[in-house]
């Protein structure tokens, strides 16, 4: 993964994450990439294809990239807001979201189905509550406060 994928500017006015105490609050992340390209959409004979599958893995390497910045990871998220385009979708989405998160120890998640997110290239969307372990709460983070 390109380590400039985790830095793309959200698309609205709002931060990209916020720390408040030991949580860390990761706003909407998507497959959008530096430069505006968004990952797993093509053209293809003049069609548009869209794939949930490389979005989601996209966003997963861009989530561990934004919780490393703030001094966690992975296996510190407690709850995931999925946003789902199509729910014909949510198998294959699920199959890649399994793979890292076990059922028994992944956190707590909601997916919902949405008429559309910003981009129409964009098929899925996560939004992330994740601790920070002790040892990281100490540490002056881009978007915390005390």
């Amino acid at each position: 993964m390109n380590p400039d994928t985790a830095n793309v500017r959200p698309l609205g006015n709002y931060p990209a994450a916020k720390v408040m105490g030991d949580l860390v609050f990761v706003s909407g992340l998507s497959a959008r990439l530096p430069g505006g390209a968004v990952a797993g959409a093509s053209v293809v004979d003049g069609r548009l294809c869209l794939d949930v599958a490389v979005q989601t893995r996209t966003i997963f390497d861009k989530l561990q990239a934004v919780l490393r910045e703030y001094g966690t990871g992975i296996e510190h998220c407690l709850d995931i807001t999925v946003f789902l385009v199509d729910m014909g979708d949510f198998d294959a989405f699920n199959q890649v979201y399994s793979e890292y998160f076990p059922m028994e120890t992944g956190p707590a998640r909601t997916t919902v189905a949405v008429r559309a997110l910003p981009r129409p290239e964009m098929v899925v969307e996560f939004k992330v509550m994740a601790a920070r372990p002790h040892e990281a709460r100490g540490s002056s983070l881009p978007g915390s406060s005390p």
